[in-house]
């Protein structure tokens, strides 16, 4: 069966960088939150190779000795935990802004009934130094497509 598009989505927490919210030491602060429509591939043969695409950028002003732990859940409520963890990365920071992007795959989740895969990005504080500044720009986007070749 030949590949399918779905949908594609886009979350923009901040489109600036000179922000000056300090990033939290547990994963609390929503930055993330997209729904992606997969409702055409419900009861046919491509409900069950469904794939998702997703990438994330987020900046930051910190010290070589911060890190930033950034986790992508599906299907949560916007609370981090809520949902199932399908990606963690754990970054290092240097003195100064930092530009995090990350790109993240979903093979093959269960379609639910409601047609709709939610996914919610978060980040937080994970390191010994001071605290981190979110500067900006923050995105969160998304694609769905089904099929296989």
């Amino acid at each position: 069966m030949a590949i399918q598009f779905l949908d594609s989505r886009v979350s923009e927490f901040s489109n600036l960088s000179t922000g000056t919210t300090v990033l939290p030491t547990t994963p609390t602060l929503l930055l993330g939150d997209i729904g992606l429509q997969v409702a055409d591939v419900l009861a046919t043969p491509n409900a069950a190779d469904v794939r998702i695409e997703l990438w994330g950028t987020i900046g930051v002003a910190g010290v070589a000795a911060n890190e930033v732990t950034i986790t992508v859940e599906r299907g949560g409520t916007g609370v981090s935990g809520t949902g199932v963890l399908i990606y963690t990365a754990v970054v290092d920071l240097f003195t100064g802004n930092n530009l995090l992007s990350f790109h993240a795959v979903d093979f093959h989740p269960v379609v639910p009934g409601t047609g709709e895969l939610r996914y919610s990005m978060y980040a937080a504080d994970t390191g010994e130094g001071p605290d981190i500044t979110i500067t900006g720009p923050v995105a969160f986007s998304g694609v769905a497509q089904a099929g296989a070749f």
